[in-house]
């Protein structure tokens, strides 16, 4: 295991901006019933041969922001994070082809907006499974992975290599405490009530939900990880009423 490489790929990892780190074992994929579902085209190995190593990135979502939602404040803020994460991957995969590892950078969104997703509400590869494996956190209700630190409101990307890496296993425990806050705040009917992956979320409500969203550049909704009491942001500050519905209004 190369602790020295994935010392020296932690502290790049900081200076791009990234909070949260972690490594999933790139042969982990179908050998859990979290994971037993995912096709095999969307597995660490089959986007490139001989994979060892998945390394996640995360960068928190602000709560404080968030409370607007749905609204340009966040809309904006989700493009921003997303942005940092596609170039945090991209800078650490040259880095470990510079150190002579094979590496692949895989975007933050594996669509094509609003439009793609009518068409196939699914990507091509799960940073969430791979947060998941990684150790990083455990699914809930709304089908996001918490965290203890944010609950759901942290984005991931992922960086695919042949570096054999130390790597974490999955938490066994839960974190979702099945408080049905998600279930009850969505506002299209798309999430359950059962805890994934028995529960799955009706994605093209969400689709057809945000739709409009996107058209008033409102989207994503973002209102189940907001609500979600997991995480030690969750008692964060907020806006005040007459800001969030001021926000709102742009």
């Amino acid at each position: 295991m190369n602790d020295e490489l994935i010392r020296d790929t932690t502290l790049l990892a900081r200076s791009l901006g990234i909070a949260d780190i972690g490594v999933a074992d790139a042969r982990a994929w179908g050998k859990d019933r979290m994971t037993e579902s995912i096709p095999k085209t969307q597995w660490p190995s089959s986007l490139m041969q001989g994979a060892r190593s998945v390394i996640v990135l995360g960068i928190p979502v602000e709560r404080t922001i968030l409370a607007t939602a749905p609204s340009v404040y966040y809309s904006e803020h989700y493009k921003t994070i997303n942005s940092i994460l596609d170039h945090a991957a991209q800078r650490i995969t040259m880095e470990l082809r510079i150190m002579g590892h094979q590496a692949i950078p895989v975007p933050r969104d594996g669509y094509r907006g609003i439009e793609g997703l009518r068409r196939d509400p699914s990507f091509f590869f799960s940073h969430r499974h791979a947060a998941y494996l990684a150790g990083m956190g455990t699914f809930g209700i709304s089908n996001m992975l918490l965290t203890k630190k944010n609950g759901p409101r942290i984005r991931f990307v992922s960086v695919v290599t042949d570096a054999e890496l130390p790597y974490a296993s999955p938490i066994k425990d839960s974190i979702c405490t099945e408080c049905m806050k998600c279930t009850a705040e969505c506002p299209c009917g798309a999430v359950g009530s059962e805890t994934y992956p028995a529960g799955i979320t009706e994605k093209q409500r969400c689709v057809e939900f945000s739709a409009p969203l996107r058209d008033r550049g409102h989207s994503p909704c973002g209102r189940c990880i907001f609500v979600c009491p997991v995480g030690e942001d969750a008692n964060g500050p907020l806006p005040t009423d007459e800001a969030i519905k001021r926000v709102r209004s742009y």
